[in-house]
Order: C-alpha cells, then structure tokens, then sequence
C-alpha cells in the first residue's frame, strides 16, 4: 500500500504545476462544497474517514522517495474536525520535516492554525480558499465549512508566524460569486494582511456538481445551463465556461491582484494570465 503519489491529475492537458508529490491523509471531505469534483470518483464523499495505518505507510513512502513538495490534500481537506484528536496531518507534518520534504497545504480549515509550530520551522506554503466574503453566499457555497471571517483570521495568525500563504480565490461561478466590488474588498484585505500569492479558476462542470449547483442557485440555472452545456468548452470531459468568459473573469482577477501588489496565477485554465512564478505557489517554498 502507497500513500504518496506524485502529483498527475490524470494527465490532464491545462494542469501547469510543476513537479511535486500529492498525499491525502482522509479519504472524504466534510465541507460539502456544491461545486465539490470528488462526487464524481469517491464513494461516500461527505463522510471523513482516516486512512488505514497512515503514519506508517506514509514514513515508509519518504525514506523511498526522492525529495520534492508534498502537496496536502487535493482530494480532501487536511484538516477535517476529527484532526482536532486525531493529528494525523500534524504527524504526518513532523515525518515530513523529519525527511526533508517541503510541504504544500491545501485546506479551508481555520485548524490549521493549530500546526504554527510545525509549519513554521520547515519550508511550507499554506493554500487557504476563499470563494467569497460574503457570509449568506458562502453557506450556499461551502454549507460545512468554517466562515469566511474565520478563514481571514486564520491568514493572520499564519501571516503572524511568517509562514507564507496563497488564497485561491476558486472556483469563480459566472453569475454566483463573480461580483467585482465583493471581489475587490477581499483582495483588498488579503493585500492588508500581507498574502504572498493569489490563485484563481472558474468552475468546472461535472453532471453530479452541476446539479447541485443549479439546484441551490435556481434563479441562475438557465444562464448556467446556457454557458455551461451550449456555449461550454469542453476539456477532457469536463465542461469549462467559453474562453472568452472565463479570460475576462480571471484578467479582472490579475488586474485586481496587481493593483493591490499581489503576485497572481491561475489554476487548469490554459489562460496566459500568471504573474506569479508558479500556479500552485511552491516557488514560495525556496
């Protein structure tokens, strides 16, 4: 049993990141995103549950393994309420400094403030999203998972113990979280804060996310319908919003960032719109 993989989206054409391994200490996630893509390939995906023996096999991955960033967790958040007791990540964090292996956090998780000490001390790089500040909207959006407010906080306590930290501003839903001037005061307060990079995507749709999506957003089903199932790009099965849309969306977003003198870069868009070094931020790491 292997638990590190490196870090290959199924080969998928628009992925830039540069080389790097991708671990999941949980299989599922408690969020209960709607526009959430492991609906389609995990079973029980709301229900969090450890993976068996992690630690383990996980310290017997690294002392096998050539050393690059460790990217945690794409398929799960790293830090699910039961790592509160249970500190899988965080153990899995220490063998990793043990190791020598930089570490890429991805969570919408304010616990992860919890590992400031750890974090800290090795080269890291905390992803933290944020779809929105709008507190109404985000319930819609991520009905489980901490507040906006929270995440921001949590930003400033990182910030505070001069870990580096990137928000993915992702995904944008034309027509659902896309308004500039909401847009504008988070980016505005990210730059206050000091954050080190900004990422941002538009929505991909899948059957399962989108009828979820349309499900709670009724209003703008037709508009989403339109974009997404006529005027769609299609890419590797995966319905993107038209080329046009999507590089007016995300050039705001750019234009924004740079304004606010944030380094900005886009994640499987096939836009050329970066000004950051790299798409995931692990330059940030060295």
């Amino acid at each position: 049993m292997r638990y590190l993989h490196i870090f290959d989206p199924w080969n998928f054409p628009l992925c830039t990141c540069p080389r790097k391994y991708s671990v999941d200490p949980y299989t599922g996630c408690e969020h209960r995103c709607i526009y959430c893509y492991i609906t389609s390939y995990i079973k029980e995906p709301w229900h969090v549950r450890p993976k068996k023996d992690f630690l383990r096999y996980f310290e017997r991955d690294l002392r096998n393994a050539k050393i690059l960033p460790i990217s945690m967790s794409n398929s799960s958040d790293p830090y699910p309420r039961i790592e509160k007791n249970l500190r899988i990540t965080r153990g899995a964090l220490f063998l990793m400094k043990r190791y020598g292996f930089p570490a890429l956090i991805l969570t919408k998780s304010d616990l992860v403030t919890r590992d400031t000490d750890i974090l800290s001390s090795m080269p890291s790089v905390v992803s933290i999203t944020i779809t929105t500040i709008n507190e109404d909207l985000a319930k819609k959006l991520e009905p489980m998972a901490p507040p906006p407010e929270k995440r921001l906080r949590a930003i400033e306590k990182l910030k505070s113990s001069e870990i580096r930290v990137a928000v993915r501003i992702d995904p944008i839903i034309p027509g659902i979280n896309d308004n500039f001037k909401e847009i504008e005061l988070l980016v505005k307060e990210l730059a206050d804060i000091g954050v080190d990079q900004i990422i941002s995507s538009t929505y991909k749709a899948k059957p399962d996310n989108f009828k979820r999506v349309a499900g709670v957003f009724k209003d703008n089903a037709e508009y989403l319908r339109k974009i997404y199932y006529e005027e769609n790009e299609m890419v590797r099965g995966i319905r993107y919003a038209p080329r046009e849309l999507r590089y007016r969306i995300l050039k705001n977003m750019r234009d924004l960032s740079t304004r606010y003198g944030i380094p900005f870069s886009v994640c499987r868009e096939g836009l050329n719109l970066n000004t950051a070094k790299t798409c995931d931020a692990s330059h940030l790491l060295y």
